[in-house]
């Protein structure tokens, strides 16, 4: 395989960085949501609002930054999104009571996530297709890890300072990817000056790409595949600690180890595609994750050993580390002209299915291992069953795109 030149690194890094910057933003201020409370004399429950509020930007502002991206370039998108997240983020170090804090972090979402759908569009037009799979496994290595780091993150600066230290390295990145974009992102896609951005345009933009099929299929993949990981990183402290009785270090390590897993699987994708293509890929991955998740519920209705339901949560998380970059490759990559919009939209369907996933595992709780199991069932289950859509090949597909965008 061919390798990058230093500038095609600089982009891969300012890329990974501001796809970062979602999973940082929400889960390195979790250690403080006690702080917080106390802080600004509310509930713990009311500080978990602001996650949701955050979540909420994220998925309005996705289908805001895209069609920009594609109608005014990338660069400038990207840095307006930067700006706003830096003032948002400055908002929130200076909150007086809750209510602020909700909206601060739903304008922080709004501003936050440009950099994470532009950063997608940007992998389709600055490298070949032949490369955008290894790109978009190194940014999904970055997804992957961030959200298990970022909390160990949180409690080391949580030692030293206060709740608003959070807030402050939050701050430190968003200005730190804002002088990066500004002076090591090249522009990758030319303006579009006589389209003007309006409603409508907007919406048939949307309309031409959510039609095709075969990225509408591999959006909800992304998304169940997001989902089980949220369910994972969820019921992880109940299942280690609670239920197998392991100590707090114990479940660091089992954490890293699955986040290496993610690694690891993210890594490989680039290898295992010159040998098995890319849609057969995820589907073995899915089927993987199916019977793995089979063999987990039974193990957790058996009330087996800890360390057995350890093994194939590994086993069960290892997967989506195929599955992530995978169906981004898919869904994205033929939209070569309108990959902004595209890519808001594929993330945008990713976050409603893991929200919807979450909320339903949250539902069915009931205090069991076995709850645990059957949501994990049920993820897979929903992604197996969505393989069995006809998906036409990718040539037809590009094709079709071509002639929608005349």
């Amino acid at each position: 395989m061919k390798t990058f030149t230093i500038t095609q690194w600089v982009v891969i890094i300012i890329l990974a960085l501001l796809t970062a910057l979602e999973p940082l933003s929400i889960d390195l201020y979790l250690p403080g949501f006690i702080q917080i409370a106390e802080t600004l004399n509310t509930t713990t429950a009311n500080v978990q609002i602001s996650l949701s509020t955050f979540l909420g930007g994220f998925a309005i502002g996705q289908l805001l930054w895209g069609p920009l991206a594609d109608k005014f370039g990338r660069k400038k998108p990207i840095l307006l999104s930067l700006a706003i997240f830096i003032i948002a983020t400055v908002a929130c170090i200076y909150v007086r009571n809750i209510e602020q804090l909700w909206i601060a972090r739903f304008i922080q979402a709004i501003g936050g996530c440009g950099g994470v759908v532009i950063s997608r569009a940007v992998v389709t037009d600055y490298f070949k297709k032949s490369e955008t799979l290894k790109i978009y496994s190194i940014l999904a290595l970055i997804m992957g890890i961030a959200p298990i780091i970022a909390p160990v993150m949180g409690n080391g600066i949580l030692t030293l300072f206060s709740w608003k230290a959070l807030f402050g390295v939050i701050l430190i990145l968003g200005i730190g990817m804002f002088i990066f974009t500004l002076f090591g992102l090249p522009e990758t896609h030319r303006p579009v000056i006589t389209s003007s951005v309006n409603k409508t345009n907007i919406l048939q933009d949307y309309w031409s790409v959510l039609r095709v099929k075969k990225f509408f299929i591999y959006s909800l993949i992304a998304g169940i595949a997001n989902g089980a990981l949220m369910v994972y990183v969820a019921n992880g402290p109940f299942l280690i600690m609670e239920k197998g009785g392991l100590s707090n270090n114990a479940f660091s390590v089992i954490f890293a180890v699955n986040a290496f897993g993610l690694m690891l699987a993210s890594y490989l994708t680039t290898y295992l595609q010159k040998h098995i293509p890319v849609n057969k890929l995820v589907k073995l991955a899915v089927s993987f994750m199916f019977v793995v998740s089979i063999i987990l519920l039974l193990l957790m209705y058996m009330n087996a050993n800890i360390y057995f339901i350890l093994v194939c949560l590994f086993f069960f998380v290892f997967p989506i580390g195929i599955l992530f970059p995978t169906t981004t490759d898919l869904a994205i990559t033929p939209f070569s002209d309108n990959s902004g919009t595209a890519s808001a939209l594929f993330g945008s369907i990713q976050l409603l299915v893991a929200f919807i996933c979450s909320i339903i595992s949250s539902v069915m709780s009931d205090g069991s291992v076995v709850a645990v199991g059957i949501a994990f069932l049920l993820c897979t289950l929903a992604a197996f069953i969505v393989l069995f859509f006809r998906v036409e090949p990718r040539q037809e597909l590009a094709k079709e795109t071509v002639k929608r965008m005349e």
